[in-house]
């Protein structure tokens, strides 16, 4: 038994209004996002603190996971990551993946440097120009997706407040700072932006889930 087929192959020309309704609604969602805030608060920066720094190397074997000369197996992670916020200073981690190294072992420790925002209320937001620096519970600092040392982030801090002043604007940086992080790396982000000219700092918070907690 055969059904009559009411659909064609369209062989004529296409359609432009559909296609252009499609753009315009994607005109319509880029011009709205820019105008969502960040969740968070907004800091202003004040008085010059450092903190000082040093160097770790976490390997991973094919069966564990060596950190200052302690051997952690898959399920203490939890323990590695205490001991690594232990360690005193502002530590800068390399993961290094030894011959054989188990990937799985080695994601394990890839996710204990995840970010986690801590979670807030506060909706406030800014209208400047933003530039967005990551920072993990160690003090790692992440700009344009990619791991940078102190003075290549100021530099670059400086030359995103070159190109705002040139369009006369005022810009303020979004720090996603990790809820673990400790104060001095708090100060250390605050000192290197101020360094860098930019007065204005927005601590990026997590809006709460299912309007927050009673």
């Amino acid at each position: 038994m055969r059904f009559a087929r009411h659909a064609r192959i369209c062989h004529g020309p296409l359609d432009a209004a559909p296609v252009a309704g499609m753009l315009l609604l994607l005109m319509v969602l880029m011009m709205l996002g820019s105008l969502v805030y960040t969740p968070g608060v907004l800091v202003d920066l004040t008085q010059p603190v450092t903190a000082a720094t040093s160097n770790a190397v976490i390997a991973v074997t094919a069966s564990n996971v060596v950190f200052a000369q302690k051997s952690y197996k898959a399920e203490e992670m939890g323990q590695l990551r205490a001991d690594m916020k232990a360690l005193p200073g502002n530590a800068r981690y390399q993961v290094k993946m030894e011959p054989g190294a188990d990937a799985s072992l080695g994601r394990q420790v890839s996710n204990l440097f995840q970010i986690a925002l801590p979670e807030g209320k506060n909706m406030a937001g800014t209208d400047n120009a933003t530039v967005v620096v990551a920072v993990n519970f160690r003090g790692q600092c992440f700009y344009q997706n990619r791991l940078v040392q102190d003075a290549e982030l100021e530099s670059e801090l400086a030359g995103r407040l070159k190109i705002a002043a040139r369009d006369s604007r005022k810009l303020t940086m979004i720090l996603l700072l990790d809820k673990a992080a400790e104060n001095e790396v708090q100060a250390r982000l605050f000192e290197l932006a101020r360094r860098a000219g930019i007065t204005e700092v927005l601590l990026a918070e997590r809006p709460p889930m299912f309007g927050g907690r009673p």
